[in-house]
């Protein structure tokens, strides 16, 4: 019959089977759900994993999968990471005064560079390079059509008629909005849009660069579904900040300055259980 409940998880799980990034998200749901209320069991989940497409890159990806932030940036992908930083979303992020040598990544453009050192100034040491990881394998699922086509479709194959909740964290936040406005998930029984709670966590949907290069205009969308979307200030990836879509209810949590963007780290909110009830 199929899981209640999905999730689609971010970049960088290529070392992780599929069973134990499961088993964790799992673990750490049912953290947040005896948290929201002791008496209550986390409902039957399941977690779209796609992370092995990511092995097969185009040079710029690692033996693991992950992306090489030292590796050299195409002309394209420099323009992707000029417009982000002058998308002006994170306050405090001036880059004249910085010293593109500091963050020690020589192959990135120097006006980049100096955007991550200036992320980092806001949110702590190596959130820029954090920035810069996560960002390179979105900016992966927005020009390869070819990749984030079979993300889609890995996503798509999990979904049942059961599901009535999708948790989207990071990338899978980014592959969860597109899919919902091509209508990709609307085919399956049950998974109507207006029928489909979705939950985001840690999602970079707040910078205007990635929602315009999806194509589906530069402000956030109305998908027919109830929106909660979870962001911790100290998360860079997010920028600290809420999303502004329609029917989007946003929830600050604090996870921690170790990793606050980690999924775990989110999950295991109260908040989290409470929507998972």
């Amino acid at each position: 019959m199929g899981a209640e409940i999905l999730g689609i998880h971010g970049i960088g799980q290529q070392r992780k089977s599929p069973n134990s990034l499961q088993e964790s998200w799992k673990f750490a749901a049912q953290q947040g759900v005896i948290a929201s209320n002791r008496e209550a069991k986390l409902r039957s989940m399941e977690v779209a994993y796609y992370a092995t497409l990511f092995r097969k890159g185009n040079g710029r990806l690692g033996r693991e999968g992950a992306i090489d932030a030292d590796a050299p940036f195409s002309a394209d992908e420099q323009r992707f990471f000029e417009e982000v930083f002058e998308d002006d979303l994170i306050p405090g992020t001036d880059i004249r005064d910085v010293q593109a040598q500091v963050l020690g990544l020589v192959a990135i453009p120097s006006n980049v560079a100096r955007f991550l050192v200036a992320v980092d100034r806001k949110f702590g040491r190596n959130a820029g390079k954090y920035l810069l990881f996560v960002l390179r394998q979105v900016y992966q699922y927005l020009t390869n059509e070819d990749l984030s086509s079979a993300i889609r479709q890995k996503v798509a194959e999990s979904a049942s008629s059961a599901t009535n909740v999708i948790l989207g964290h990071s990338l899978g936040s980014v592959v969860l909005y597109d899919m919902l406005l091509r209508g990709d998930l609307s085919t399956k029984e049950g998974c109507d849009p207006k029928r489909l709670a979705i939950i985001t966590f840690g999602s970079p949907l707040a910078w205007p660069t990635i929602r315009r290069m999806l194509g589906h205009g530069s402000h956030l969308q109305d998908t027919g579904c109830e929106w909660s979307n979870i962001f911790d200030p100290q998360d860079a990836i997010t920028g600290g900040v809420a999303l502004d879509g329609p029917r989007t209810a946003n929830i600050s949590v604090k996870n921690g300055l170790r990793d606050p963007h980690a999924a775990v780290n989110y999950l295991r909110q109260s908040v989290v259980g409470n929507l998972l009830l």
